[in-house]
């Protein structure tokens, strides 16, 4: 079915969707990023889910309900599918050789062993973005965590000072016109030092705390004072034949000795059940019973945070999200009590 505005023609969508297949295939059991068959692979991918979309709207509009909307519909969640297991392998290869590349240890100092670069001409240009972005995320954990002493055993910033440079001194990436500079990384910063003497710097009273001085000039005086004049007061035992003597107002205000009556909420346990049983329903109405027609490679995390392995004729009881995603992708169908 051909529309208008479309971005590709019949036949490099079916070479598109080839060629994603494939790469997802090769990727499966690579542990680094292997190279794509164009450079723009990810943009013709949105065509291509573009394009499909299109169709389905349009069939959709002429009133085409039949088997091939209900295929192009399962084209269109089978690409997007793959699409979204290669973008996450993908991504987890290139943190994987940042890691491996940043962090690797030399087996005997001063020898390096660094992994083979990849060849970019070979790979996504976003994906290069997302590569030198990890990069200086990398550089910047094992700055914070201080990665050299850990490894080369030299002394912290507590123990020994610092190198202190002389204000004016400039890093050798100022004299390249090169944007990355000389090794591609941010060059490491300096510590000048600081040529004015320190000055003790007099502190400004607040206005308000000048307000409370002058509105209580002699408050320690009064304190003093007062706890001068003051004695400890002797404590006197209160004798049986006193209580009889205690003053008619004093008695009333005392607590009384009979046992207090107790409030019964007979009615809370029945608006705590009635909450709980209507927030159950609420749950089990939001569940939906499926049944698995189409092996998961994967585990899927459900709603609750667990993660399930679809088999085929198994049957789920999920959360409704869940289950309208896994129904849209043709993994699963509504299963019936």
């Amino acid at each position: 079915m051909m529309t208008e505005d479309r971005y590709l023609d019949s036949a490099q969508a079916r070479e598109i969707e080839e060629e994603l297949f494939a790469t997802r295939r090769q990727q499966s059991s690579r542990h680094v990023p292997v190279a794509l068959p164009r450079p723009d692979f990810w943009q013709t991918v949105g065509k291509l889910l573009s394009d499909i979309d299109l169709d389905i709207q349009h069939m959709m509009m002429n009133g085409m309900t039949g088997i091939r909307l209900q295929n192009l519909q399962k084209r269109q969640a089978n690409v997007r599918r793959i699409a979204s297991e290669l973008a996450r392998k993908r991504l987890v290869a290139m943190m994987q050789h940042v890691a491996s590349q940043s962090l690797r240890i030399a087996s005997q100092p001063g020898m390096t062993q660094d992994l083979p670069p990849l060849d970019w001409q070979r790979h996504d240009p976003a994906e290069k973005a997302f590569y030198h972005g990890l990069q200086i995320q990398m550089d910047r954990f094992k700055k914070d965590i201080d990665w050299n002493s850990m490894q080369n055993g030299e002394l912290s910033g507590n123990l020994i000072e610092k190198m202190v440079h002389s204000p004016g001194t400039m890093q050798l990436d100022s004299f390249v016109e090169q944007d990355k500079g000389l090794t591609g990384s941010p060059p490491p910063e300096l510590v000048f030092a600081d040529e004015e003497p320190q000055q003790n710097i007099a502190q400004e009273m607040d206005e308000e705390d000048r307000f409370l001085v002058d509105q209580w000039p002699d408050i320690d005086e009064f304190v003093q004072s007062d706890l001068v004049e003051n004695k400890p007061v002797e404590q006197v035992e209160i004798k049986s034949d006193s209580q009889s003597k205690k003053h008619s107002a004093a008695m009333e205000l005392a607590p009384s000795k009979k046992s207090s009556s107790n409030i019964i909420l007979d009615d809370l346990k029945i608006y705590e059940t009635e909450d709980v049983a209507q927030e159950q329903k609420s749950t089990s109405e939001n569940m939906i019973r499926i049944r698995v027609i189409e092996s998961f490679p994967e585990p899927i995390s459900v709603g609750d945070g667990e993660e399930i392995l679809l088999e085929k004729e198994d049957v789920h009881f999920l959360d409704q999200e869940t289950a309208n995603w896994l129904i849209e992708s043709g993994v699963a169908e509504v299963e019936s009590l």
